[in-house]
């Protein structure tokens, strides 16, 4: 129940997080959007702390530090997928348009040897993963493997071992 809990609130963190960048016109900004990951690291420490802290003698194992952070990114990613989902098709579809714009002007900076018709090319075969859909699956992957890594991590340092048998 701790996982879903702060899992929600984690999501609803992001989606509040989200939805100010995109009044604010900085939905494209790369140079925040790590601050994203910064609030779900912060509600995965504390979830995981306030469980421990629930836990006979506070102690936790390193597993059971692990689940229950990754919970906690699993519930945040579906909400956030979800909202994400919206915001590609009823709230700001012109968005997914401005991020297969910005994939084009970043692939003219990275390769101006390439022609235009190249790089017309090379966007025609990407298409297919501009679609809100396909978006939405592949940031979920991907928050979940940045979760799972975050997780692994974090769990060394959250987990409290019961010296007393040893």
């Amino acid at each position: 129940m701790n996982g879903l809990t702060w899992g929600i609130a984690a999501g609803v963190l992001m989606v509040i997080y989200s939805l100010v960048l995109y009044l604010f016109d900085q939905s494209l900004n790369t140079s925040i959007s790590w601050i994203g990951y910064v609030l779900l690291v912060g509600v995965m420490i504390w979830g995981t702390l306030e469980y421990r802290k629930s836990l006979p003698g506070g102690f936790m194992s390193y597993g059971k530090a692990f689940s229950t952070s990754f919970m906690i990114v699993l519930f945040a990613a579906i909400i956030a997928s979800i909202f994400s989902f919206l915001l590609f098709t009823v709230i700001a579809p012109e968005l997914v348009q401005e991020i297969a714009e910005m994939s084009r002007q970043q692939a003219m900076e990275r390769s101006p040897e390439l022609s235009e018709e190249q790089i017309d090319e090379a966007m025609q075969m990407t298409a297919f993963f501009m679609s809100p859909t396909w978006m939405v699956v592949m940031g979920f992957i991907s928050q979940l493997i940045i979760g799972s890594v975050i997780s692994l991590i974090t769990s060394i340092f959250l987990k409290k071992e019961d010296k007393s048998f040893v």
